[in-house]
């Protein structure tokens, strides 16, 4: 999907664990994420907690019911469905961008070919 320099780093997943939370990690970042998140079972499972403790107390104080695990799966799962979307809607621009150039180098040829 994106090019890949290096993995994540345990470090740098907490560090950007509350970002991603509140769903602030977009592109290549959040890839690299989620990416680490399925690979590392210690920073899955500290995500897993980081999520049960900010929703969870969220909820208490909204004395709301929840399920917790499912909703992280969900947020995960919608997560990785917006980075597919947007890099989806990146490639169509990339490649209409690609042809609207092709065209305007098509017609300046033309018209330097009919100049003479």
């Amino acid at each position: 999907m994106f090019k890949k320099n290096r993995p994540m780093d345990c470090k740098e997943f907490t560090r950007l664990t509350p970002a991603w939370l509140k769903e602030e990690l977009t592109g290549k970042k959040a890839y690299e994420f989620l990416e680490h998140m399925e690979s590392c079972n210690e920073c899955r499972e500290e995500l897993h907690i980081q999520f049960l403790v900010t929703e969870g107390t969220a909820r208490l104080l909204n004395a709301s019911g929840f399920n917790l695990d499912e909703e992280l799966a969900l947020k995960v799962e919608n997560y990785q469905k917006k980075l597919k979307h947007d890099h989806r809607m990146n490639m169509i621009i990339y490649w209409m961008e690609a042809f609207a150039l092709a065209a305007i180098v098509f017609i300046l040829i033309l018209v330097f070919v009919l100049k003479k």
